[in-house]
C-alpha cells in the first residue's frame, strides 16, 4: 500500500529504508516489533503500512524524537566489537546484539531456505488466513526469456484455479456445515475462510510471495548470510545480500564479515560425487523408492532408549556422591517394568503447557517423511532437531484433500496439478533448482528427522491437535503410532490427538 508523505516522515525514523523489501527495525519497543511481525502472519498490508497505522491511530507509546545516529552504533562501540569479535574470535559477544529484520516479497523457496537457522525467531504470513492474487508469485528473470515464459503462465494458470475456487468452496462449505446457533457471522466466516485456504493451498506453487519476521542475534545472523550468499539460487543470494545492507545499519561491525563460503556452495555436490561411488540409484530412478502408503516411516532407533532416559533422570535426582556408573549398573539389573515406571513418574504431574524433563533428551529417533509440501512448510519451522531434505519436484506424485472431492471440486484441483506438473518437466530439463519454484505445496516432498524424544513429544502434542492442518496433522499422529510400535511405555506419557475433525480450524 502507497504510503502519503505525511506516513513516510512519520516511520522514517523506525525503518532503515522506505521502499526496500528488506528493511531494520530499530527505536521500537521490542512488544512493539512484536506485534509487528505478528501482523505478518493475517494481514495483507505490509509492515510499513501497519506501522504508519498503529502510529497515526496513536496506539503506540513511541518518543516523537528519533534516536540520535539512527542505525550507527557509537565510534567506541565500533571500536571494541571491532577489538574483541574480529581480532581476539570472541563471536559469543555479538549474541548481545539483536537484529529484527522485515524481509518481504520473497518466494516461499527462499523463507525456506532462512527458517533453516535454527537460533532465531520467524512470523511468516499464512496461507490460511490469507488468500493470494493473481501476480503473487516471484518472477526468475535469470531464466531464458522462453522459459520464464512458460514459468509465468504455469504460476499464474494456478492462481487463476486457485481463485476461482476459493468462492466455489466457500459456498460449498457453507452448505454442508451452516453456521450454528450462539456463532457469530464474523467467527463463522473466518473458520470457513480457513477451510476454504486449507484446502485449496496446494494449489499455490512455491513461488507464491511471502513476509518474514525474523528476529536473530548477530552472531547467528552471521551465519545465516554467509549460508544464503552462498546459495546456488538468485533469488535467495539476493536476499542475503538485501538482508546484510539491512543489518549493517544496526549491527555494522558485528555482520560485516559475512560473506560467499566456497565450503558451502561445493558441500553438495563433494557428497554426492562420494555417494555415487558406493550407490548407484535402480535404473527406474527415483519413483523405484517411492512408498507413498507410509507417509513415517521409522530409520533407526535406541533400542536401550528406556535405559537411556531413566540413567538421565535418575542421575539428576541422585546424591552428588554417586557417580553414573553405579546408577548406570543398578538400572541394568531393574526390570523393564520398574524402569518405565522411573520415566514415567517424572511425567506424573506435567501440566497442559510443559514439557517432559530434558532427560526425555538422552534418545533419539530417526524418521523419514513423505509429505506434501505445505505441510513440511509448516513443519520445517520445527527446529530443534536435525533435517536433510530432498529437492523439491513433482516426482513424488500429490495430496488431493478427500474433502474437495466431495465438495465437488476434486477433479478442477487434481487436473490444475497434473498441468502444472508438465510445466516442471519442462523446467527440471535444464533448470531443476529453478524448476522448484514451479512445483505447487500440493506436491510431496521427503525428508529425514533425527530427533530426541523431548522434541518428539512436543511436535506429537502441538501438531495432532485439533487446530492443526490435517496434512501435518497426519504425520504428527503417524509419529506417535511409529514411535510405540517399538517404545510401547511412551503410550501413555505422550499426549496425542488421534481424532479427526471437520471445520476444525478457526
Amino acid at each position: 500500500m502507497a504510503l502519503d508523505e505525511d506516513e513516510r516522515s512519520r516511520i522514517a525514523p523506525y525503518v532503515s529504508s522506505l521502499t526496500a523489501d528488506v528493511f531494520a527495525l530499530s527505536g521500537l519497543p521490542e512488544e512493539v516489533i512484536a506485534v509487528l511481525f505478528a501482523y505478518y502472519s493475517r494481514s495483507r498490508d505490509d509492515l510499513r503500512t501497519n506501522l504508519a497505522r498503529l502510529l497515526m491511530d496513536q496506539d503506540l507509546d513511541v518518543t516523537d524524537t528519533p534516536r540520535h545516529a539512527f542505525g550507527l552504533a557509537s565510534e567506541k562501540a565500533r571500536t571494541f566489537h571491532e577489538k574483541w569479535v574480529v581480532g581476539y574470535g570472541h563471536a559469543s559477544v555479538a549474541e548481545h546484539a539483536v537484529v529484527h529484520l522485515a524481509v518481504e516479497n520473497i518466494s516461499i523457496i527462499a523463507s525456506k531456505a532462512i527458517e533453516d537457522l535454527r537460533l532465531a525467531s520467524y512470523t511468516e504470513k499464512s496461507t490460511r488466513y490469507v488468500v493470494f492474487d493473481q501476480s503473487s508469485f516471484v518472477d526468475l528473470p535469470e531464466l531464458p526469456e522462453a522459459t520464464r515464459e512458460r514459468y509465468q503462465d504455469a504460476c499464474r494458470r494456478l492462481f487463476s484455479t486457485y481463485l476461482t475456487l476459493i468462492p466455489k468452496v466457500s459456498e460449498a462449505l457453507r452448505t454442508r456445515t451452516p453456521r450454528a446457533e450462539g456463532t457469530s457471522e464474523a467467527s463463522y466466516n473466518a473458520v470457513i475462510r480457513a477451510q476454504a485456504c486449507d484446502l485449496l493451498r496446494g494449489l499455490l506453487p512455491a513461488s507464491t510471495r511471502t513476509n518474514l519476521g525474523i528476529t536473530a542475534n548477530a552472531r547467528v545472523l552471521e551465519m545465516l548470510l554467509s549460508k544464503l550468499l552462498s546459495s546456488p539460487l538468485a533469488e535467495v543470494r539476493r536476499i542475503g545480500t538485501e538482508m546484510r545492507t539491512a543489518a549493517l545499519s544496526v549491527a555494522p561491525t558485528l555482520v560485516k564479515y559475512a560473506a560467499t563460503s566456497e565450503h558451502r556452495q561445493l558441500l553438495p555436490e563433494t557428497v554426492a560425487g562420494s555417494l555415487r561411488r558406493v550407490y548407484t540409484p535402480p535404473d527406474e530412478g527415483l519413483n523405484a523408492t517411492m512408498v507413498v502408503s507410509q507417509p513415517v516411516r521409522l530409520v533407526r532407533h535406541d533400542k536401550d532408549a528406556l535405559e537411556r532416559i531413566a540413567l538421565a533422570l535418575s542421575y539428576e535426582a541422585s546424591q552428588p556422591g554417586l557417580h553414573a556408573f553405579a546408577v548406570m549398573e543398578a538400572l541394568r539389573n531393574t526390570s523393564q517394568t520398574d524402569l518405565a515406571s522411573v520415566v514415567a513418574s517424572s511425567c506424573a504431574r506435567r501440566g497442559p503447557y510443559e514439557a517432559p524433563p530434558r532427560g526425555f533428551e538422552a534418545s533419539t529417533m530417526t524418521f523419514e517423511l513423505m509429505l506434501d509440501f505445505g505441510a513440511w512448510r509448516d513443519l520445517q519451522r520445527h527446529r530443534m532437531l536435525t533435517p536433510a531434505v530432498q529437492r523439491l519436484s513433482c516426482r513424488l506424485g500429490f495430496e488431493t484433500p478427500i474433502e474437495l472431492g466431495e465438495l465437488g471440486c476434486g477433479e478442477t484441483f487434481h487436473l490444475a496439478l497434473l498441468n502444472a506438473q508438465e510445466a516442471w518437466e519442462f523446467l527440471e530439463k535444464d533448470h531443476p533448482l529453478e524448476a522448484q519454484y514451479a512445483v505447487p505445496l500440493g506436491y510431496r516432498i521427503r525428508a529425514l528427522w533425527t530427533l530426541n524424544l523431548r522434541e518428539l513429544f512436543h511436535i506429537i502434542e502441538l501438531r495432532s491437535a485439533k487446530q492443526g492442518h490435517a496434512s501435518y496433522r497426519r504425520i504428527a499422529q503417524g509419529l506417535y503410532r511409529t514411535a510405540i510400535s517399538v517404545h510401547p511405555w511412551l503410550k501413555d506419557l505422550i499426549r496425542v490427538d488421534l481424532n479427526d475433525y471437520a471445520l476444525a480450524r478457526g
